[in-house]
């Protein structure tokens, strides 16, 4: 079955393609996606139970990333840490989209005395650096994977919102909206129909940007012990495990840390390029 696309969208896929980031982001993004996916059907081992008798064994046919400290095959842990990383990061964004949207579309359609009061919240959120505030709601509401994903999107939610707010400000002046207030719409039709829908660009290149930092975010968090916990696969967690054989077992923290590395770069190499092509202050 061919898809039937429209020409816009045709030239918008060709300038994507053409964009030597995002060429590279999209592949490893996609990758790791897959392999979260098919972890169960890709991993030889159980990644919670181990095998003491075979604790701490380096890279081997066997083992192709070795063994940890209780004996669990490094890969399958791996494999699905990834699962784990991208639920957390996927889910964490689209709670700070969704509430950051709404909030600062609300705050930059109101305007005035209330858009003031809002935006002041905001900037008082926005005060604590990315990792002390998702740190700060992680221990408050706890660890756990659930907590891990409302600190996420804790900590990306006021960014969302001020990006919202100005875009709102923007498309709300336009001469189609102006002419939609004249004709009598109601303010949820012309939020919801004609400022929202054109507001959208900005959030979407933010919410890939974010995605990437929110994996690290998450890591940080489980490496604290403030996120997921062992023995839930993770790769904060994981490499915090790690910390005790740095030496005797470098295997526990090479992998995770790469495979964390390469997830981060991708999505960052993707987010710049979809910001290269969909920003229309950058010209060709």
């Amino acid at each position: 079955m061919v898809l039937n696309m429209s020409p816009q969208t045709r030239l918008l896929l060709r300038k994507l393609w053409r964009n030597r980031s995002f060429k590279i982001g999209f592949p490893i993004v996609l990758a790791f996606i897959i392999l979260g996916l098919i972890a169960p059907l890709i991993t030889p081992y159980n990644p919670v139970k181990g095998n003491l008798s075979e604790a701490l064994q380096p890279p081997s046919s066997k083992h192709w990333f070795g063994t940890d400290q209780l004996g669990r095959d490094i890969f399958s842990r791996t494999i699905y840490g990834a699962r784990i990383s991208l639920i957390v990061a996927f889910a964490g964004i689209l709670l700070a989209v969704i509430a950051g949207v709404l909030y600062g579309a609300a705050s930059g359609y109101a305007g005035c005395n209330v858009d003031e009061a809002l935006m002041r919240i905001i900037d008082i959120l926005l005060a604590f650096p990315d990792i002390l505030l998702a740190i700060l709601v992680a221990a408050i509401v706890g660890p756990g994977l659930l907590n891990v994903i409302i600190a996420v999107g804790a900590y990306n939610f006021p960014q969302f919102a001020r990006i919202t707010r100005g875009a709102v400000l923007a498309v709300k002046e336009l001469e189609y909206v102006e002419a939609a207030e004249a004709i009598g719409e109601s303010s949820f039709s012309i939020l919801f129909r004609y400022i929202l829908p054109n507001s959208m660009y900005p959030v979407v290149v933010h919410g890939t940007l974010r995605t990437g930092a929110s994996i690290l975010t998450a890591a940080a968090l489980s490496f604290l012990g403030l996120g997921v916990q062992s023995p839930t696969p993770e790769w904060g967690a994981m490499i915090n495990e790690a910390m005790k054989y740095l030496d005797i077992a470098p295997q526990m923290w090479i992998f995770p840390g790469i495979f964390l590395t390469v997830t981060v770069l991708g999505f960052n190499l993707m987010g710049d390029g979809l910001n290269d092509v969909l920003n229309p202050k950058i010209k060709e």
